[in-house]
Order: C-alpha cells, then structure tokens, then sequence
C-alpha cells in the first residue's frame, strides 16, 4: 500500500522587476513515498484563493533512499500582497490516488 508524507517545505529565492510592486514568490515541497517504486506521479495541488480555483505542480524523483522515494514539487507566482495558499499532496500509484492534505486540513504557505 502506498504512503504519502509532506517531509518538507522551503521557500524559493524571490524575484520580480525591479521598480515594480509584483513580486515572484514560491516554495518547493519534499514527498516522502514509501515503499519505493510505488509511486508513478506525484503532485503539488494548491489554491490561491480558498479552493476557488485549484492549481497542479508535477512532481520530480529526486532520490531513492531507505526504502522510499523522495520526490520535489514547486509552485510559484507573482503577487503584490501577501496572500496565505493552502496546499495539499498526492501520490498515485497501481492502487490509486493517496493524498497527504494535513489531516484534512491542508497545508498552509503564507506569502
């Protein structure tokens, strides 16, 4: 059966033009998959706006270690104030989809 768990979350460096007032703004996420080779997709599904709208951000393997795959996900965009995403993490497999959205009540990155 396959697991899914958010490992980890880190801020991507900023960026915009300078003089304007948008700023690029991202973070990358690390999925921990176990057992490895389980796993055939993995994905960064988030909202900018309450679940008004939903977002995807394919996934990439980025190691194989202790049993588990790790895979990397990012999402990224270009906001004048601050505004808080609520995100959540999918794995599918042979079995399905398996999500990892903080207990239902998802995973927050405040920009």
């Amino acid at each position: 059966m396959l697991t899914v768990r958010l490992s980890s979350t880190q801020p991507l460096p900023g960026g915009g033009t300078p003089g304007s007032s948008a700023v690029q703004r991202g973070f990358r996420v690390g999925v921990e998959i176990r057992p490895y080779f389980e796993a055939y997709r993995v994905a960064l599904v988030w909202t900018p706006d309450g679940w008004q709208s939903t977002r995807y951000s394919s996934g990439q393997l980025t190691e194989i270690a202790n049993g588990s795959e790790i895979w990397s996900a990012e999402a990224s965009w270009v906001v004048t104030p601050p505004t808080t995403f609520f995100y959540a993490v999918v794995g599918v497999g042979f079995d399905g989809q398996v999500w990892d959205n903080n207990g239902g009540w998802n995973y927050r990155w405040v920009s």
